[in-house]
Formats: C-alpha cells, structure tokens, sequence
C-alpha cells in the first residue's frame, strides 16, 4: 500500500510539472519569421498559331513531364439562360467520341501512353487537359486535340451523360452544402446573370437538352480565334511550336461573334436572410457574404490579405472564434469566388443545428470587426507572410502552375502578374486593409444563406433580427 501511495504521489508530482512546464511553454512567442526567401516565377513566353490558336509556354525542367491545357471560350457564362448546363454537358462529351474513334478507345490510347486526360465544361471556360511524359506528350496531345476539334457526340453516350447531370443535380441538392450555394449565387447576383445559375444546370434544363443542341454549341464556340493552348512543363520553345501545330495546326474552324458577359449584383438596402429547408438535417449549411469583387481590381492584393486574416487560413479570426473559442463548427473559412467579370466574397461552414444562429451572430462580428478595427501589424505579417511563403510550394507541381496561368487568362489579368506577386503583398500594410475593408466590405448589407431543418433554426434566426428573413424552395422561388 505504501509503495502504491509513493507511485501516485509521483505520477501527480510528475503531471503536476509537466503542467507548469507546458503552460510555461505556451507564453514562449514563436521567433519572428525570416527575411523573404528570393523566388523567380518561371518566364512566360507566347506565340500565335497560323489559324490564330494563342499558345502561351512556362519552360519547368525539374521532372520529365508536360501539361497540355486547351482553354476555349466556352464556358457556361456564354450559353442561354433556357439553356443552363449546355457548356457543361458539351465539356463532358468531348471524350465520348471523334469520327474516327469511340470514347474507349481513346481512354486505351491515353492509358497506353501513361497520359492523365480530362474534358470539362465549366463556368468561364471550357477545357481539354493532358499530362503526359515528355517522350509521348505530343502523341497525347494530338490525341487530346481530336476530342476537340471533331467530337462525335454519340447519341448512346449524349443520354448516359445527361442522365449522370441530372443525377448529379439531384445529389447535389440533396447536401445542405448544395442547396445553399446555389441559393448563394442566385441571391447576390441579378437574375439576368449568367452567375446566378448553377454552371451545371437545373433539373429543368438539363432534362430540356438535346444532341442537337451539343452539336450546335460546339460548332458556334470552338474554335481556335476564342482558344488558347497552354504548355507547361520539360519542353522548350521549339518542341512547343512542333506539338502544337502538329496537334493544333489544321484546326480552322470559326466560331460565332461573342461580347463581354454582364453579371450585375442584385441590388439591396441591408441584409437578407435566405433560409433553404432540409428537413431532418443534423446541421445547418451557412453561407455570409456579397458580390462585387474582381481580380482585375487595383485593390485585389490587398483584398486577398484582407481575407487571410478574416477567414482564409486554419488561424483566421473566424476559425478562431466559431471552431477554437465556441466550438460550432469543425472549421469555418471564407474566400474569394472569382470568375471572368465578377465574383463574390464567402464565408462558409457546416455548424450544429441548434447553435445556427449563434454561429450567424459570430459571423457578422468578425465582419463588423475586419471593417471598424485596426487590424493589429503582428496579426497582419502573420497572415501575409504564409500567403507568401506558401506560394512557391502551390506553384511547384505543373498542375499547380497551369491552374495559376489559366486564372490570369480568365481573369484577365497579365502574363506576368505573378512575377511580383509575393513582394506585393509583403508590402501591404495595415493601412491598406483597413481603407480597402471600410471601401469594399458591407457588414450591414450581407446575403446570409442557411440550408437546414427550418423546424428548429427558423424560429431563433427570426428572432435575431438579422435583416429580412426569406424562405427559398430548393430551386430558388421564395416560399414565404
């Protein structure tokens, strides 16, 4: 007995000081950071085709591998409103078939080279993307550049693909997260905006699609005049020349006149509350935010600072407070949806039912208090010095390249925006947020979107007297 009495009293003593020693530890502050590590963004080099394809190349010798990515024009923001998904199921059928092959045997072709093919229709822009080891890239790539240049959009195929939309529409839907980002963009963006609508389409107008109507948005908008190539990887300038016109060089299609895309916001005295019902939830999707950001905005360096204290990284102020300090959420974080002409600020989480209009509440704070309150320098340099020395690693990879470079295309913004891109925003100062936060943030006049059971948010959300309360259906028509 006395023997297990001395061992207790040891372990507490032991437990005891290993106490004092962490919590010593804890009010240790972390040494500061180092001076910036010199980085060279790799040099962007173009050059035009004879049927006017635009090639732009970014030389990375580090692994044998190239990325191909066709950029074409084409994206959702382009196709009618009565015809919403149209670009989307085009971007997918593209690999089903050319004239010459089916879309199995092009699958055995690009697995027989090694080469990770894809094809997708999105928002802005629709792709063609391979991957491939420098030895075979251009045989991959010719390969890549028939599904574009003369698809043969199968019937059989054209119904399976379509028949998956609609399935991923109704699985979609069937998320919290779903119903409320959808619910997002149509609140904040006038209904005339291509941005309102959901890239993939609706239930409605994907089941309204027909193969003709593939085949004729593929004729009217691709073309080499609205597209551009882009090489990245372990090839020089003469091997891209030589894949790309071996690839490329007989495409001569034209494509019908297009105009710049409008995306007006829709336009409101303070906040709305959009509530979206999922009966029988666990938790409710939150979305806090607004329109009227672009990338091509002189303040958007600042912007992007703005938002990694406010909630764009695991130490953000909103993931301090609803996740470490409250305990709602598993994480809440918030960014920049950015498309071609337009794009809206976020912020997002999956919170318990029953602390929904908590979570809310703690929301609107740290949007109030990014606008009203200094930011401190220290918290600032933080914030800004892992933006900064996380890029070269987010650039490192070809992918992660090429997704970069197709941004600037999409955006608008210069070939060579991101040769300064770190040294800028290490130089933006607390001055700078504060007037670009005052400016551009709008703390009384937000969207804020709930998708969860309204049986038991409903009632408490009202009662905070947030703004005016909306009760959507699934498919965007106010109920009450």
């Amino acid at each position: 007995m006395r023997v297990a009495s001395f061992t207790n009293k040891v372990v507490a003593l032991s437990l005891a000081l290993g106490a004092a020693s962490a919590a010593k530890a804890q009010k240790v502050s972390p040494p500061p950071p180092g001076a910036l590590r010199p980085y060279v963004f790799p040099q962007v080099e173009q050059f035009t085709l004879g049927n006017g394809l635009k090639v732009i190349l970014v030389e990375k010798h580090t692994l044998p591998l190239v990325e191909g990515r066709l950029i074409i024009d084409a994206g959702a923001m382009r196709e009618p409103g009565n015809k919403n998904g149209l670009a989307s199921l085009t971007g997918r059928l593209l690999s089903e078939g050319t004239s010459d092959m089916s879309g199995a045997d092009i699958a055995r072709q690009m697995d027989a080279l090694g080469a990770q093919f894809s094809t997708v229709g999105g928002f802005s822009t629709s792709t063609a993307d391979v991957v491939a080891l420098k030895n075979v890239f251009p045989q991959a790539l010719s390969l890549a550049a028939k599904t574009v240049i003369s698809p043969s959009f199968p019937a059989s195929e054209f119904t399976r693909v379509r028949n998956q939309a609609l399935a991923g529409y109704q699985q979609n839907h069937a998320r919290a997260a779903g119903l409320a980002g959808d619910a997002f963009i149509r609140a904040v963006f006038d209904s005339t905006a291509p941005f309102s609508r959901p890239q993939a389409g609706t239930l409605a107008t994907i089941s309204g699609l027909t193969r003709d109507d593939v085949v004729g948005w593929h004729r009217a908008m691709y073309a080499p005049s609205g597209s551009t190539l882009l090489l990245v990887g372990d090839i020089t300038p003469a091997e891209a020349r030589a894949a790309a016109q071996q690839a490329f060089g007989s495409w001569n299609a034209t494509r019908t006149a297009v105009g710049p895309v409008s995306n007006p916001v829709r336009q409101s005295a303070g906040t709305r509350v959009i509530l979206v019902d999922r009966p029988g939830s666990v938790q409710s999707s939150i979305i806090v935010g607004q329109a009227g950001f672009k990338a091509t905005d002189p303040d958007y360096i600042t912007t992007l600072a703005l938002n990694h204290v406010f909630g764009g990284a695991t130490s953000s102020r909103l993931n301090n407070n609803l996740r470490e300090k409250h305990g709602y959420t598993y994480g809440i974080f918030s960014g920049f949806d950015l498309r071609a002409g337009a794009g809206a600020l976020q912020a997002s989480s999956e919170v318990r039912t029953n602390a929904t209009d908590s979570a809310l509440v703690e929301v609107i704070k740290e949007y109030h208090r990014i606008v009203t309150e200094p930011v401190p320098t220290a918290e600032l340099t933080g914030a800004v010095n892992n933006l900064v020395s996380g890029f070269p690693s987010a650039v490192q990879s070809i992918q992660g390249l090429t997704g970069r470079l197709q941004n600037l295309i999409v955006w608008g913004l210069p070939m060579d925006f991101y040769a300064t891109y770190r040294e800028r925003l290490a130089a933006v100062t607390p001055d700078d947020v504060r007037r670009v936060a005052a400016g551009k943030l709008t703390p009384d006049n937000l969207v804020v979107v709930v998708a969860g059971d309204l049986s038991k948010i409903e009632a408490p959300i009202r009662a905070r007297n947030f703004g005016t309360v909306e009760v959507w259906d699934a498919d965007g028509k106010k109920i009450r």
